[in-house]
């Protein structure tokens, strides 16, 4: 091979390994290893570009992936927000639209009692008529101009939105609320075809006239539905609302050639118009709630008059109190951390709060001295707080298995029959707690066949809610109230047990009553547990959350329940019972000595004689039994008489001793009764020498002088101008004997009686306790079905009566009303008397009422008197007398030091042979006629305390209130019915 036929270097290069190379001439070692280096160096350069490019091409795909992906999660953070926006604006309108309505409905008070579809679709729409009752529009208390009175609650709704200020404009949205037909294609058997008010859009988070502000909004829809007593309230919420040029605008999410979208979001909800109270107890005057006493519902208490002796506008006492020296002082170390830690006022300290739980008292002090720690406040029913149910709870269950057995009498035919029994040292309150909250399942079954009427359940009697599916481990039926704690013969965790299921509401103010009296809360004991989202005590409360209950809330027009007296005449009912002719009845004069035979006792019998034949005098005190009572009254007497519909004429004050009262019995009265002495006209006063008591015959009126007929100035005392004229009565000036004022009002006491229906008054202009007061003592019942008789029609009311009965069991405004004694029979002391038994149901009314022994009220308790200084009762010949605190509604056992002037406080009566007294009976009829604080007189007998009983008012929001009472409506939402979308 020669030189030039040898190839090329490059041709070489080219061909790469696959020619070889020609031998070259050996080179330096050093030249070799450089040339190595640079051809090495020149190969790594090549790769690295490589990498490079790949990285940038990399780096630059995933900057545009990370810029497509910003972009969408703008996109979407953005959407997002805007959704967000759109849906706190439409949850905004909601509440406010609610707050409109609710605003709205409470201008209307009317007197019908119950709100059906016809008369709220009257209502809504102001098609009212006279057949519907009265109905008074209030002013709004929003403080705007209205353009136009409204008479429909539609009305009232447009004229509260007219006043919104910041409106702005949407296309396709009103500019002005207005009241339209529904929109076509509305399906009519959901919704009302006309009645719809519709609201422009209103701007939530800024001010709608700014420029570019991008304000979100809502606009409401209020649709009546078909139903007539139901409004769908259909918001929609707009995330942002901002001008876009011309008569466009964004509502916000994005713009499509030039096509703008909204973003919305819509919700709805329903609420019915009703009318009801919404406190188990609502009272111008001071609530007491005692020891025995259990609540389930609010109490509200319009008592202002804080600085007056024993002004407190609530008082409320621990049922724990009072059963052992031990425990009193567990329960006053424990109130006493109370005032200082309880920084919620619920009369309980929460375990384990920074707070609260601070001050509970130490678990290590040995209060019954037996050496051993107490554990007194440890949280027995593990619910997270102590109260006094807890401290109760580790006092007496003795063997520490969460546990109190009830008395052996107390759990014959419960699952703890034959275990040791722990607590006997008040039945009444075991049964009150044991018993309580009946339906614990909540399936609308509860209770039991009361075999022998004595208002608790006892072995054998049948109970309600039984679970047919499944049977006990023994093989018997399963009772799903009992297994949940209903009489299962044990207080425990599973009773629940708070004082009061509900809030306080005052009124007052707190701070008004601490300066009188010191930190309200020592006042209220007892554990509180009000509603979810409720404070336990609320202070300054306004008018709408306590309306002025008072006379004037009352028609005189005759409602359907005193219509429905509409039975023979009081006379004729007496007369045809004795067999004899009403005309008769002015002489008749009892013959028989037969106390269960129908007997009749004119007032002006010989006392002795009839003494003799019933032994009671035909005088008694008035309050009866009471160691502070009033007056005097002599009662006709009628026993075991049936009355059916009837009228009680008034000047009537008998006493009723186990009569039978079916359908409606209405008591009247001469309701103008606002002469200053009308409770001192008639008044009596025990005489000595007579023995009897006697009529005051001390001046009252210038009528009582001879000057008011000779008109002689000589002829009367020289302040003859400071009294005031007769009274004038059923139109005719009253003087002398005739004006009594015991002639034209009406105080009765039923003993023993049976109420199968309702009882309802007239309603008095003033509030006067002495003249008009009835008492319902004794063995006392109330019920809708005779419990001996149920299929008899003249022994149960009229079937049309029913819907109006069922609303109330009591309908007596102002009057004075004692349910119960000072001395109640219970049925839980042996060798008392017959128990009392009182049922009460509906809207109870009174001006103020007094509850004590054995009492269940389910419903809510309405009062009207308001005890103002100087005013009413609280005057004599025209000056101011008395303490408006005296005048309170009590419900249990209360005494002077605490306001209640006519009782006695049971913790303060003295022991006598083991039990405590209520004084000394001297004439034998089982009444004191010598207090317990005085020296027994020779012969005589000491009557004892029958025990606190227990009494139990629930309220029941579902029970229609009576017509007759002027109250607003209102709304209640229906929170099942909360849905978003349009339809």
């Amino acid at each position: 091979m020669t030189a030039r036929n040898a190839l090329s270097p490059r041709t070489v290069r080219n061909l790469g390994a696959a020619v070889p190379r020609p031998p070259r001439a050996p080179r330096p070692r050093r030249r070799q290893s450089a040339r190595r280096v640079a051809r090495y160096c020149r190969t790594r350069r090549g790769v690295a570009s490589v990498l490079a490019m790949m990285f940038v091409v990399l780096f630059g795909s995933l900057a545009v992936a990370m810029a497509i992906v910003s972009k969408g999660n703008l996109r979407t953070a953005q959407t997002h927000l805007h959704v967000l926006r759109a849906m706190g604006a439409a949850d905004t309108g909601l509440a406010v639209a609610q707050k409109r309505l609710a605003d709205a409905t409470a201008r209307f008070i009317v007197e019908k009692g119950q709100v059906d579809g016809d008369f709220g679709s009257d209502l809504w729409n102001g098609t009212y008529t006279a057949g519907d009752g009265q109905v008074r529009v209030l002013a709004n208390t929003g403080g705007f101009t209205e353009s136009v009175t409204p008479t429909s609650i539609a009305q009232a709704v447009v004229n509260a939105f007219e006043a919104e200020q910041n409106k702005v404009t949407i296309n396709g949205i009103p500019a002005d609320p207005l009241i339209h037909t529904a929109p076509a294609g509305t399906d009519t058997s959901e919704y009302k075809s006309a009645g719809w008010v519709s609201t422009p859009a209103i701007a939530i988070d800024g001010d709608a006239s700014q420029t570019g502000l991008n304000v979100a909004a809502y606009q409401v829809e209020f649709a009546p539905l078909a139903n007539g007593t139901d409004v769908r309230i259909i918001v929609t919420g707009y995330s942002s609302v901002s001008a876009a040029g011309g008569s466009s605008y964004h509502y916000g999410g994005f713009s499509t050639q030039n096509h703008l979208r909204p973003l919305t979001r819509v919700i709805q909800q329903d609420f019915r118009v009703v009318k009801r109270h919404e406190h188990a107890m609502l009272s111008p005057s001071r609530i007491m709630i005692g020891k025995n006493v259990h609540v389930s519902g609010d109490l509200g208490s319009r008592y202002t008059d804080v600085a007056q002796n024993n002004g407190h506008p609530m008082v409320i006492k621990s049922d724990f109190m009072g059963l052992s020296p031990v425990l009193d002082a567990e329960l006053t170390a424990f109130y006493t951390n109370v005032l200082q830690y309880d920084v919620d006022g619920d009369n309980r300290l929460r375990v384990g709060h920074s707070v609260e739980g601070a001050g509970l008292p130490s678990n290590a002090t040995d209060y019954d001295g037996d050496g051993h720690p107490d554990n007194a406040f440890a949280d027995a029913t593990g619910d997270g707080y102590v109260d006094d149910f807890d401290i109760f709870m580790n006092h007496y269950d003795t063997n520490h298995d969460g546990k109190v057995v009830l008395a052996a009498s107390l759990t014959v035919g419960t699952p703890a029959e034959g275990q040791t029994p722990e607590f006997t040292v008040d039945d009444d309150l075991a049964l009150l707690i044991d018993s309580g909250h009946p339906d614990r399942n909540g399936n609308g079954v509860w209770g039991y066949t009361d075999t022998n009427h004595n208002g608790k359940w006892d072995a054998g009697e049948t109970l309600l809610d039984v679970d047919t599916l499944h049977t006990a481990s023994g093989g018997g039926p399963v009772y799903p109230d009992r297994a949940l704690g209903y009489r299962d013969g044990v207080i425990d965790r599973k009773d629940a047990y708070h004082k009061v299921n509900g809030r306080l509401v005052f009124s007052a103010s707190e701070s008004a009553w601490n300066t009188a009296h010191g930190d309200p809360q020592q006042y209220l004991r007892g554990s509180l547990a009000p509603g979810a989202g409720q404070a336990p005590q609320r202070f300054s409360a306004t008018t709408d959350e306590l309306p002025d209950i008072t006379a004037a809330s009352f028609t005189s027009a005759q409602t359907p329940l005193r219509a429905a007296a509409d039975g023979a005449a009081f006379d004729s009912q007496v007369a045809q019972q004795l067999g004899v002719a009403v005309s008769s009845l002015p002489t008749y004069t009892e013959a028989s000595s037969d106390s269960t035979h129908v007997r009749y006792f004119r007032s002006d019998l010989s006392d002795a004689t009839v003494y003799a034949m019933t032994g009671r005098h035909l005088y008694e005190k008035m309050p009866f039994n009471s160691p502070s009572f009033s007056d005097w009254y002599y009662r006709p007497r009628y026993e075991n008489l049936t009355f059916n519909n009837v009228q009680i004429p008034e000047g009537n004050n008998a006493l009723f001793v186990n009569c039978v009262f079916v359908g409606v019995t209405y008591v009247r009265t001469y309701t103008d009764n606002t002469h200053e002495n009308w409770t001192l006209y008639g008044k009596m006063e025990w005489d000595a020498t007579q023995n009897h008591p006697v009529t005051i015959t001390d001046p009252l009126d210038r009528s009582d002088f001879a000057r008011y007929t000779t008109g002689n100035p000589i002829d009367g005392p020289e302040n003859y101008n400071d009294f005031p004229n007769p009274p004038t009565i059923h139109g005719s000036v009253r003087t002398g004997d005739t004006r009594n004022t015991k002639l034209y009002s009406n105080n009765i006491r039923f003993h023993d009686c049976l109420f199968v229906g309702t009882i309802v008054s007239d309603t008095p202009t003033e509030y006067t306790h002495v003249r008009n007061k009835l008492q319902f003592t004794g063995a006392t019942r109330f019920t809708t079905e005779n419990p001996d008789h149920p299929n008899d029609p003249n022994l149960n009311p009229d079937p049309a009566d029913m819907d109006q009965i069922c609303r109330s069991s009591m309908m007596l405004p102002q009057y004075s009303v004692d349910i119960g004694q000072f001395n109640s029979p219970t049925d839980t002391y042996s060798g008392g008397p017959a128990a009392q038994n009182v049922n009460l149901s509906g809207t109870i009314v009174a001006g103020v009422l007094d509850i004590r022994g054995n009492a269940n009220i389910d419903g809510s308790l309405l009062l009207t008197f308001a005890p103002i200084a100087g005013q009413g009762p609280l005057q004599q010949h025209g000056q101011a007398i008395g303490n408006p605190a005296g005048f309170n509604a009590t419900i249990g056992y209360f005494g002077p030091a605490d306001g209640d002037g006519e009782s006695l406080d049971p913790a303060t009566l003295p022991i006598v042979g083991g039990h405590r007294i209520v004084g000394y009976d001297t004439d034998g009829d089982g009444l004191p006629d010598v207090g317990p604080d005085q020296a027994q007189p020779p012969g005589s007998t000491a009557v004892p305390f029958y025990g606190y009983g227990r009494i139990n008012l629930s309220w029941n929001p579902d029970l229609p209130m009576p017509d007759g009472i002027m109250l607003p409506v209102t709304i209640t939402p229906l929170t099942m019915t909360y849905r978003e979308g349009r339809r």
